[in-house]
C-alpha cells in the first residue's frame, strides 16, 4: 500500500486501498507469484518438496537448509512504533516478511520475486526497510538489519542493502502517512503516470493506458 501512494499513483491508491472501489484481481502473474511465495514457504519453512512448476527456485531454497529461519511471518506495529496484536486499538500497520534469519542483534531479511524482467530496473529497497522496521519492533534487540530480494525467474539476488536505520524509515512512513491523510482530507488525490497505468482499472483516467479500457 505504501508503495503505491510513495511511487506509483495516489489515484488509483485511493481506488485500491481507501475507497476500495477495485476489486483485488487475481492475473495469473498474481497468481503465479503468490503460489510460489506459498511453495517456498513450505520448502524453506517445513522440508517439503517444490510443485514441478518451482524446482527452478530450488537452488534458493536450498541454501537454507539447516539454519533457524523464520518463513512468511507476520509483524504489528503501534503508534508507538512498538510491536503490538494484530486487533490492537493502537495498530499503526502491519506486513508479512518472506524469510528472516536472526542471529544475536544481527538478522538478514530475504524477499521472495517472481517479477519480469522490467520490473528489475525500478529495485528500490523501500518494501525491505519497512520489513525492517517491523522486525525491528518485533525484535528491539536487533542493532544490525541487512536484506536483499531474490528474482527467482532471472536467477539473480539483489545487492544486499543495509536496513539499520528503521528511525530513518519510521519518520519516512509516517510524512507518507500523514499526506496521505491530507489527501483524504480535502477528497483529492493527485494522478500520477507510472509503471502500472497499463494495468490499472481507473478507466476514467486520462493517464491510463490499459487495453481493457473502453475505447482503448
Amino acid at each position: 500500500m505504501l508503495k503505491m501512494f510513495r511511487d506509483n499513483c495516489p489515484h488509483q491508491g485511493q481506488a485500491q486501498y481507501i475507497d476500495k472501489s477495485l476489486p483485488y484481481i487475481e492475473t495469473p502473474e498474481r497468481k503465479f507469484g503468490n503460489d510460489g511465495h506459498d511453495a517456498l514457504d513450505k520448502r524453506v519453512g517445513a522440508g517439503k518438496p517444490l510443485p514441478e512448476q518451482f524446482h527452478f527456485c530450488e537452488p534458493y531454497a536450498a541454501a537454507f537448509d539447516g539454519k533457524p529461519v523464520k518463513t512468511e511471518g507476520w509483524c504489528q506495529i503501534a503508534t508507538d512504533g512498538k510491536a503490538c496484536n494484530r486487533n490492537a486499538p493502537n495498530k499503526f500497520g502491519h506486513g508479512k516478511i518472506d524469510l528472516v534469519l536472526i542471529h544475536d542483534t544481527t538478522s538478514y531479511i530475504n524477499d521472495w520475486k517472481f517479477v519480469s524482467d522490467k520490473a528489475l530496473k525500478y529495485e528500490d529497497p523501500f518494501e525491505l526497510r519497512v520489513f525492517a522496521l517491523l522486525l525491528k519492533a518485533k525484535y528491539p534487540h536487533l542493532q544490525t538489519i541487512k536484506g536483499t530480494y531474490t528474482y527467482l525467474k532471472q536467477g539473480k539476488i539483489s545487492d544486499v542493502f543495509d536496513l539499520s536505520d528503521v528511525t530513518a524509515t519510521w519518520n519516512e512512513i509516517c510524512s507518507l502517512v500523514q499526506t496521505i491523510l491530507n489527501w483524504r482530507a480535502i477528497g483529492e488525490f493527485p494522478k500520477r503516470t507510472s509503471p502500472l497505468c497499463g494495468y490499472c482499472a481507473r478507466y476514467e483516467c486520462e493517464n491510463n493506458t490499459s487495453p481493457e479500457r473502453p475505447n482503448a
